[in-house]
């Protein structure tokens, strides 16, 4: 039976946040692709989520590749699976990133990939840009997981993490921030010429491995970087249970893409 759920693309699936919102979709009934350099280690940590070996057989395809393959993000982009037609996924989401390396000297971690986030999403709009769009096939929405401490235009961050976030952080902050600027400079192109039909940038707080408390303990913020407003939450930290349910409940499952469209959204409790 053919699902008139639209198809979501992941990347970075098996970060907590991202693997989060792909175990909700796949519940939901969603027909979902992932990337991942490991098929076995994402199908272990989603059967630990209670997700089924039938709903991973008949809803997910897994694409087993890097992030800097054209190819490979070609293929997560448009799955192919018996039972589902081959066509380009109608949602992208991509959480892509490495974490420290801690040193005898915590407060001087190392990382080894510090062009990460903004080398995945160079790829995913290069690969964008390849796939076929007609009135049958619109443009894909991009929703992107990014971080509070990189705003611009106003402190987002309690001063108390403010060592932390431009300090220890600072490696990791850069390369979101360059994610962040590629990711604008392709929305300010005519929608005509766009890889995308428009983004949504997610900017969590300090992430934690906390339980899920639901929509009604997050506080969302906006800012909005081409009308140069912002008015973000400021707070100190998130669950990335959480981080993954507000994905998944307001953008891939709700309609909170129209209400976001362009912007950086914080979320904290």
């Amino acid at each position: 039976m053919t699902s008139t759920k639209p198809t979501v693309a992941f990347f970075g699936a098996t970060g907590g946040s991202i693997l989060a919102c792909l175990s909700l979709a796949l519940k939901a009934g969603y027909n979902c692709s992932a990337l991942s350099r490991s098929s076995s280690k994402l199908k272990t940590l989603l059967l630990e989520r209670s997700i089924s070996q039938e709903t991973l057989d008949t809803h997910l395809t897994i694409i087993c590749g890097d992030i800097r393959d054209l190819q490979s993000v070609s293929q997560t982009l448009s799955p192919s699976k018996p039972g589902i037609t081959n066509q380009p996924v109608e949602l992208v989401v991509s959480g892509i990133g490495r974490p420290p390396i801690f040193t005898p000297n915590p407060l001087n971690p190392t990382f080894d990939d510090p062009t990460i986030c903004q080398d995945a999403i160079r790829t995913i709009l290069s690969a964008l840009r390849n796939l076929p769009a007609s009135p049958l096939n619109p443009k894909p929405w991009l929703f992107v997981l990014s971080t509070t401490g990189i705003s611009s235009r106003v402190r987002d961050v309690p001063l108390l993490l403010t060592p932390l976030y431009h300090w220890i952080l600072a490696v990791p902050h850069k390369d979101k921030k360059e994610m962040e600027a590629v990711l604008i400079a392709e929305a300010s192109k005519p929608a005509s010429d766009r890889a995308m039909e428009n983004f949504v940038i997610l900017r969590p707080s300090l992430l934690t491995d906390g339980a899920r408390l639901g929509s009604g303990q997050i506080r969302v913020g906006e800012e909005d970087e081409i009308r140069g407003t912002a008015n973000p939450a400021v707070g100190y930290t998130i669950s990335r249970e959480d981080v993954g349910g507000w994905l998944f409940d307001e953008l891939v499952d709700g309609k909170g893409k129209e209400k976001y469209a362009g912007k950086m959204v914080s979320i904290t409790y």
